[in-house]
């Protein structure tokens, strides 16, 4: 009787252990995939990466990506002993094998593989596809376990996990990325054609957006922001879609009806995007980019950091192209009057600490 009780509670205790240990497993997932949600795939591989090596107690893990075109994986992300510079070709290698057979694989020694030549440092791996609903995206890697010993089952079942869930984000995230590019390919194209309606505004864009990805550089953005004020810059004038040709074109000053007209632009630009959620930042960028910095003579009369930064930037970008450039009622100012202008401006117009980038774009460029 004795001998039954203590057999009762060694499987109640073996069964509470799984139960815990099931459930360590679900909320880590949770808090992964809660933890990438609306990532683009620069951040998820990343992510990855980090939750692969710390869940497995591992020194080294990959990220590998399928060049479906070139029928090669490549390394994207990488830590530890992964050298990130690995590209294996399509072939009968293990790799490849857990990834056409949508299984992981964990080998004890890589040596006896010919791909261990291209990993010369790492010995044990463990191998998991990272598979979408419609789309291969290519393999989770795992290598070295820091006390020395293979993976094992709960290992595998979560990296697995790790791979799979990663692979639907990144799916998502990669779909959302070709809509954003053929988007703004798309309004793009409509900016160039109202462009080329006026001999006036050509090229205007392009120069626009060069001057703001400095401003943004020298500022020491991000490279999240420096895409977005890319976007917004390429964008920045889709709102003269609705002004009137013949005031684009007019040889002679704006009357102040013509005026109201073209300063529209900005809310009508910012109408377009309105609406499509990952362009937010971009059209209140648009919106307000001819706002003054103190607040006077602006559209909605907003002031200081109020204005959103990439506006602020796109404000200065914008004046400097509009007054090195010939326009029907004046010529073009040179380089130098054009930044005393802007220097002239600073604190009632543009942002002091914008221009202060600007001019340290301008004198490096310049000297």
């Amino acid at each position: 009787m004795t001998e039954d009780a203590g057999s009762i509670k060694d499987d109640l205790w073996k069964t509470v252990n799984e139960l815990s240990e099931v459930y360590e497993e679900l909320s880590l997932l949770y808090r992964f995939s809660s933890s990438i949600s609306g990532m683009d795939v620069d951040e998820i591989c990343s992510k990855v990466v980090e939750q692969a090596v710390s869940s497995t107690e591992s020194d080294t893990a990959a990220v590998m990506l399928l060049d479906e075109e070139l029928q090669e994986l490549y390394t994207f992300r990488t830590s530890g002993k992964w050298d990130n510079s690995v590209v294996i070709e399509k072939d009968d290698s293990a790799i490849w094998q857990s990834l056409t057979r949508n299984k992981p694989i964990a080998i004890c020694d890589i040596k006896n593989h010919a791909f261990s030549a291209l990993l010369p440092d790492i010995n044990t791996v463990l191998l998991c596809p990272m598979i979408g609903k419609k789309k291969i995206i290519g393999l989770l890697a795992v290598a070295d376990k820091t006390d020395g010993k293979e993976f094992y089952s709960r290992d595998i079942k979560l990296v697995n996990a790790i791979a799979q869930q990663a692979a639907l984000f990144m799916e998502n995230a990669m779909l959302n990325r070709e809509m954003e590019d053929f988007l703004v390919g798309t309004i793009r194209s409509f900016v160039k054609a109202l462009e080329a309606s006026s001999m006036w505004t050509a090229g205007h864009t392009e120069r626009v957006t060069g001057y703001a990805l400095a401003i943004g550089k020298e500022l020491g953005l991000d490279t999240e922001t420096i895409d977005k004020l890319r976007i917004c810059s390429l964008l920045h004038d889709i709102g003269k879609i609705a002004t009137p040709k013949d005031i684009l074109n007019k040889k002679g000053a704006l009357s102040g009806g013509e005026w109201i007209e073209i300063r529209r632009h900005p809310s009508v630009g910012a109408g377009i995007l309105d609406g499509l959620e990952k362009f937010g930042d971009i059209t209140d960028c648009i919106k307000y980019h001819h706002e003054h910095f103190n607040g006077q003579k602006g559209i909605y009369g907003l002031d200081g950091e109020k204005i959103p930064l990439l506006s602020r930037i796109m404000a200065v970008a914008d004046a400097f192209d509009a007054m090195t450039s010939d326009r029907p009622y004046r010529k073009k100012k040179s380089v130098e009057d054009a930044v005393a202008e802007i220097e002239r401006c600073s604190g009632t117009q543009f942002d002091p600490k914008i221009v202060d980038a600007f001019k340290g774009w301008v004198n490096r460029k310049v000297n």
